[in-house]
């Protein structure tokens, strides 16, 4: 405690010793600075006085009479007497010579200049020196007496009656040992000595030589404190007409009373250090004498807590924080005594088997549970076999808790049981003294874990059946209604009476409708096997309004529906998300609302805003009609698979009841929101929301949809290899490539496919998915990598994975084509045909 008080309380004092130095010597520091200013500006304040004086007088001689007359009658003996007086009426401010010119050079001097060793010739070069009036001038000149440092001014002797100028008056002030200049400015300054120095030599002084310093060491030592004789040098830079000069004053100050003071603090500071050792000391010997006993007594009974000696009460202390101490160390063990005994109990009654081995793998302590499960007698300890092999099995877990590691999730069985145990080293000042094993019964888990991963993997392999029936039924089901489209269009264009051409097209829409429904299943089964893709790329939102327009407007006027579309997209901006999916659902809320809707109108809103969720921009888009509606009960059922308000919607109006779920899964992922709100006989909305990027598009010449008629597409006939097993399939394909003026080959198999191009050449295969004998895309593999052929293939498959034209197109394959193909789509791939292959082989 006596380290603590000076190792605290010395740098304290000594920090506050420090800083009262500091800020003293700053203090003092700043005082001597500013009397060093205010001294060196009253000096030159009192030098300029000195002069602008002696510059008043020479104004008011040049002015006088009498000098003016001498240039009239040049009376010598009248000017001498007129100077004399004034010198003797003011002798402070008197020249030490004066002289004056006329135009043709010096025609009168005081005769002092003589004194100063300056001659006739050097007050001649004197004057021409001087080139303006009115101004002091500092000059050097070299004289026989040598170097005389000067200040001389020249001002124009005027004609009283014209003011021509007559001539000049100078005055000169000689700045070498001018003691009176000196002594006036000691005497102003309020200073011991001032000395005039030039390029650091003195040329006047006010010293009388009984200084204990010379001139020498004043002119050294400018501008800086000396320690010896306790002297303050200011010095004082002389300006002439705002013009720095060679010319310096120093001025010599006392400095004692402040050396003084500084000696006076640092004793102060030595004592409080004196004084501040003493306090120690003998805080010391009050400490050793009435602190260590209670201290001691402290100690001992904290001594007794550690050695478990059983729970004492603390005796009390005379000093008042030892007794607050021992009270709080008092009521601390009482709690830890209870937490033990709590620990006992719940070591002794816990259900779960608890154990300590020590770090040698020695068996320390085992709760009753855990003797109870390994059949260990606690009073007569008899080791069972069941014991010995639980022991094995531990061992090695042991030895890794031994070395410092937590295990968790340990599974040793105890005879046919299941154990999870977990393993923590017990760490007493960075040592392992033991390792607490505790264990949890997890029988009947594991018992039920495999039981889940049995019904999971029914469940997989149920999945994966009902994917692969999907698949099958897919093929199955396109091939026919490919027949049935295929033949539609083809009939449309060779019928001629309205009543044929209505009845065509009651054909084509219920193969339509038909093929949606098959579209819906195959789009729910793959969302619900996560493989549906989302593939973004920026387009112009008008494209899909215009293929809604051309879709649902004649089937809505066919309905006497109105149908009204309102989009206020900037035909100029495009957006950036996935153009399929976003196509989707609209035409599965559109189509839902043709549906529904007998009559009345349907109106579709489609705007740009800010997705409330996402820094980015929104597309909203809202679908609503005057249709049947939905009761508000039923609309949290709207989103769920193979659901429709009633079972006489289906009936009346038909489909899957996919088409809301398949938007609702589109809508998540593509991170939007659809929201949906209805009243019964009076209509629904639909508000869809998703975040889109939007930027400027550039327009090409080319987007405008030009379609070429099929007889004009190829300016020559192509010989074309169909391979196909279905017999209408086949048929509906030739007609259609017939209109292109194409020779078509039948090809009902792969093997026959690749016997016709062995011994024929042709400019396009169409390769059908599932052959017999030998399938698509193995005809596809064996085309390009045995037979070698460069051949474009033209995938046609009813299977519509994305991993079946994947694999069409790693197979060598250049184009993939979904049945039931319809002429547009055939014309699309015709033309890409043209633009790739056949303008590259003409």
């Amino acid at each position: 405690m006596t380290k603590i008080i000076i190792l605290v309380l010395a740098p304290i004092i000594l920090g506050i010793f420090v800083q009262s130095y500091y800020f003293s010597k700053q203090i003092i520091g700043q005082e001597v600075a500013r009397t060093k200013q205010q001294t060196s500006a009253l000096v030159h304040s009192i030098f300029d006085s000195q002069f602008a004086a002696l510059q008043i007088h020479h104004d008011s001689n040049s002015k006088s009479e009498v000098v003016r007359q001498f240039y009239a009658d040049r009376n010598e003996e009248i000017l001498n007497y007129y100077y004399l007086s004034v010198d003797q009426s003011d002798p402070s401010h008197t020249p030490e010579f004066r002289f004056l010119t006329n135009h043709q050079g010096i025609i009168w001097d005081d005769g002092n200049a003589q004194f100063y060793g300056i001659n006739d010739l050097a007050l001649d070069n004197l004057a021409g020196e001087i080139a303006f009036s009115n101004n002091w001038y500092y000059i050097n000149v070299m004289t026989s007496l040598g170097s005389r440092h000067m200040l001389v001014r020249r001002v124009p002797v005027l004609a009283a009656l014209n003011g021509e100028v007559l001539g000049f008056s100078y005055n000169a002030v000689v700045l070498d040992n001018n003691f009176a200049l000196m002594e006036k400015l000691k005497r102003e300054g309020n200073v011991d000595n001032v000395v005039l120095v030039a390029n650091e030599i003195p040329l006047a002084s006010s010293t009388t030589g009984n200084e204990s310093y010379t001139l020498g060491d004043v002119v050294k030592n400018k501008g800086k404190q000396r320690t010896l004789e306790n002297l303050l040098i200011i010095d004082t830079p002389i300006k002439i007409n705002s013009v720095e000069t060679d010319l310096c004053l120093l001025s010599v100050q006392d400095n004692q009373s402040v050396v003084t003071l500084q000696i006076q603090h640092i004793l102060a500071m030595f004592a409080s250090i004196i004084g501040m050792i003493m306090i120690a000391l003998l805080t010391k010997e009050w400490i050793e004498s009435k602190v260590s006993e209670q201290l001691e007594s402290l100690m001992s009974y904290t001594r007794s807590a550690r050695e478990e000696k059983g729970f004492e009460r603390f005796n009390g202390s005379d000093i008042e924080e030892f007794d607050d101490i021992g009270s709080t160390l008092e009521n601390t063990f009482e709690e830890l005594e209870a937490q033990k005994k709590s620990f006992r109990d719940l070591f002794k009654f816990a259900l779960s088997p608890i154990m300590v081995w020590s770090a040698d793998g020695v068996l320390i302590q085992i709760n009753p549970a855990a003797g109870k499960e390994l059949s260990i007698d606690d009073h007569q300890r008899v080791i069972l076999p069941v014991f010995t092999e639980f022991k094995e099995k531990l061992a090695p877990h042991l030895r890794m808790a031994a070395q410092g590691a937590t295990l968790t999730g340990v599974n040793v069985p105890i005879d046919d049981k299941v154990y999870r145990w977990n393993l923590s080293p017990i760490r007493v000042e960075d040592d392992i003294s033991g390792i607490i094993v505790q264990g949890l019964d997890i029988t009947t888990l594991i018992e039920a874990e495999k039981q889940s991963n049995l019904a999971r993997r029914e469940a997989e392999k149920s999945a994966q059946s009902r994917a692969d029936f999907l698949a099958k039924m897919s093929h199955e089901i396109r091939t026919p209604i490919n027949g049935i489209l295929g033949a539609a269009q083809l009939m449309r264009d060779s019928l001629e009476t309205p009543e044929q051409k209505s009845q065509i097209d009651v054909l084509s829409h219920s193969g339509e409708h038909l093929l949606a429904v098959l579209n819906d299943i195959l789009d729910f089964s793959k969302i619900e096997q996560g493989k549906f893709n989302i593939q973004k790329h920026t387009f112009a939102f008008a494209d899909t309004v215009r293929t809604l327009e051309n879709i649902y407007r004649p089937i809505c006027v066919n309905k006497g529906v109105e149908f009204v579309i309102e989009n206020q997209l900037d035909p100029s901006v495009e957006i950036f998300t996935d153009q399929i999916r976003l196509n989707q659902i609209l035409f599965n809320l559109v189509s839902n609302a043709v549906k529904f809707t007998p009559s009345g109108q349907i109106r579709l809103t489609a705007k740009l805003g800010q997705y409330y969720a996402k820094e980015s921009g929104a597309l909203v888009v809202e679908v609503e009609d005057t249709g049947i509606g939905i009761e508000a009960s039923k609309l949290e059922q709207m989103f769920e698979p193979f659901v429709q308000e009633e079972a006489s919607t289906t009936r009346e109006y038909g489909g899957s009841g996919l088409g809301l779920t398949i938007v609702k899964n589109l809508v998540d992922m593509l991170d939007g929101d659809v929201q949906v709100r209805s009243r019964k006989g009076y209509g629904t909305t639909f508000l869809v929301k998703l975040p889109v990027k939007e930027r400027e598009r550039v327009f090409d010449a080319q987007d405008a949809d030009h379609r070429m008629p099929a007889g004009q597409l190829f300016d020559e006939s192509l010989k074309v290899l169909l391979v196909e097993d279905n017999h209408t399939n086949a048929f509906i394909l030739k007609a259609f490539c017939q209109k292109y003026k194409m020779n078509v080959d039948w090809a009902k198999d792969g093997l026959e496919a690749i016997e016709n191009l062995q011994e024929y050449s042709y400019d396009l295969i169409l390769m059908d998915n599932q052959l017999p004998h030998l399938g698509g895309i193995e005809t596809t593999k064996e085309i390009r990598l045995n037979l070698r052929l460069g051949t474009p293939i033209y995938a046609c498959t009813a299977d519509t994975a994305k991993e079946t034209g994947d694999a069409f197109m790693a197979a060598g394959a250049n184009y993939v084509l979904l049945k039931p193909i319809k002429e547009k789509a055939l014309h699309e791939a015709f033309v890409d045909f043209k633009q790739r292959f056949f303008m590259e082989k003409a």
